[in-house]
């Protein structure tokens, strides 16, 4: 008999080899692995700031599912502009965070080369 971890282990390596979408909460658990050892890159807060609907994420798995699902990309079509429109203000926002955040980070390695930083004084 499998230990519940090996088991959920060897379910998810046969739903990886038969292309099967990865289970809920996978995506941000690989995402918590990625960034774990420490704090992201600026390439990757980049990737990061820019937002996109995926149609194929959106999904039903309950009962009539199908139908649903068809819903869901339906309402989402007709919203079209007015999420497009979020997603590119959230970008834009995204985007000016990361750069104002690599500016603070190069004033600060800046006054920490020249001794007048937090760790120089």
């Amino acid at each position: 008999m499998k230990e519940p971890e090996e088991a959920l282990r060897s379910a998810r390596e046969a739903a990886a080899r038969a292309g099967a979408a990865p289970p809920p909460g996978e995506e941000a658990a690989a995402l918590e692995r990625a960034i774990a050892p420490g704090p992201p890159s600026n390439e990757v807060l980049q990737e990061w700031a820019i937002l996109a609907v995926d149609l194929d994420l959106i999904r039903s798995t309950r009962r009539m599912g199908g139908a649903l699902t068809a819903v869901k990309r339906a309402l989402l079509r007709f919203l079209r502009q007015y999420t497009h429109e979020l997603e590119a203000q959230q970008t834009r926002f995204n985007l000016a965070v990361v750069a104002r955040l690599r500016e603070m980070e190069g004033r600060l390695e800046s006054e920490r080369r020249d001794g007048g930083g937090p760790e120089g004084r």
